[in-house]
């Protein structure tokens, strides 16, 4: 007896992970009074001691009828929490310290609208949510991320005091997504070190000087090297390829983020908040860059997907998935 109800417990306070849609049924959802509930059934106490001292009748009737009013809130408050199914989504990747917000599905398969639904990680602040039938709402809880890497989810908690806010309806749900975190970028990171050529750091490139053509777009062009007025001629043709405008005989700098280059009194943690301010300041100043990071070696490169794949490292740098 004592085995089971120890299960129960364990399981209530540690749900099994998921990656499937979750329905809230009765193995699921947990009720008990609240403070306002205790309350309530002092009052209901006071009034039936009353009754019987005094022998009122009226009282007697007054504290049944309440009474059959808590009663009926147990079934009312349960069932506006049973089930409702809830579903996650994969995060966005955020950097260390900001808010990574995990989007959460709630699916409403009755035609009966569920009213006041209370959701968010436990024991952060909850949001509320109306459920109308047959209906299914979309929201985002939020969790400051504290640790690079991949960040699991903490216990998500669903309640509701509907309708009398006697009783507290609840359940835990803990989904299997997890959210990329990003190293804190540096705020003050030593300047963006350079490739080979000169002391500057130029190498003989292709570059900006001299316009030579248009060419297909390739992975890391600028938008500054898009060919929008032969792009809108093309659209119109019903071809819609990118294209890039095509430079010659210029010099461009290579950027190297590169953790030998950094001081060796810095820590692991700084240097790769400092790579990860590195790889920022490239993208934004539209800078080539290759990547070097222990086993991980990118060839010279820009855009959105180099920038995610070193991001992506300095993020996993050190850890096991």
């Amino acid at each position: 007896m004592f085995e089971k109800i120890k299960k129960k417990v364990f399981f209530w306070q540690n749900p099994t992970a998921t990656d499937q849609e979750l329905i809230l049924n009765r193995h699921r959802i947990y009720i008990m009074p609240n403070r306002s509930g205790l309350v309530y059934a002092l009052i209901l106490l006071t009034i039936f001691i009353t009754s019987i001292n005094y022998n009122l009748n009226l009282g007697y009737a007054l504290d049944f009828i309440l009474i059959s009013c808590g009663w009926l809130g147990i079934h009312l408050t349960y069932r506006n929490l049973s089930g409702i199914g809830l579903l996650a989504s994969p995060g966005q990747a955020v950097f260390s310290g900001e808010l990574a917000h995990l989007p959460v599905h709630l699916n409403n398969p009755t035609a009966r609208d569920r009213y006041a639904i209370f959701i968010g990680f436990a024991p952060h602040a909850m949001q509320a949510i109306d459920l109308p039938g047959f209906c299914n709402v979309a929201t985002t809880l939020a969790i400051t991320a504290q640790q690079r890497g991949w960040m699991s989810c903490p216990k998500i908690r669903v309640h509701t005091t509907f309708p009398y806010g006697l009783l507290t309806a609840w359940s835990y749900w803990k989904t299997t997504q997890k959210m990329l975190v990003f190293p804190k970028p540096e705020p003050y990171p030593p300047p963006l070190p350079y490739l080979g050529g000169d002391a500057s750091g130029t190498e003989l490139f292709t570059g900006n000087d001299e316009f030579s053509g248009i060419r297909n777009y390739r992975s890391g062009d600028s938008l500054k090297q898009l060919a929008w007025r032969q792009m809108a001629r093309q659209s119109a043709a019903g071809n819609d390829a990118l294209l890039s405008k095509h430079f010659e005989g210029g010099q461009q700098k290579i950027g190297s983020v590169d953790m030998s280059l950094l001081p060796l009194h810095y820590g692991l943690e700084q240097k790769l908040s400092c790579l990860c301010a590195w790889v920022l300041m490239a993208e934004k100043e539209h800078i080539r860059y290759a990547f070097s990071l222990g086993p991980v070696h990118y060839p010279e490169n820009s855009g959105e997907d180099h920038q995610r794949a070193c991001l992506t490292a300095l993020a996993l740098y050190g850890q096991t998935e």
